[in-house]
């Protein structure tokens, strides 16, 4: 269609690649929270980790599962509300 330059990459690179760009950023966020949540129970002095390792110590299972789904929850409210939202647009628009 003669694109060159700035216009091909706006209007035929970036949309081509957005799909694999939001896969890329979920993949990211799915290490970069188990690493937080790794790391807070290695090290943190207040937080989720934290409280999980105090309910296992305790033996306080409700504690534990109680941790364990906020966990979750945060982890699908994030894919729920950021990563599909952007998902289902590309696909309005791109088609995909």
């Amino acid at each position: 269609m003669g694109a060159k330059g700035i216009t091909l990459f706006f209007r035929v690179i970036l949309p081509a690649s957005l799909p694999s760009i939001i896969t890329g950023l979920k993949q990211g966020w799915s290490f970069a929270w188990r690493a937080l949540m790794s790391a807070e129970v290695m090290s943190a002095t207040i937080g989720l980790g934290q409280s999980l390792m105090m309910g296992r110590d305790l033996a306080d299972i409700n504690r534990v599962m109680l941790i364990m789904l906020i966990i979750v929850l945060i982890g699908l409210i994030i894919e729920k509300f950021v990563f599909s939202l952007a998902e289902n647009r590309v696909l309005k628009r791109i088609g995909l």
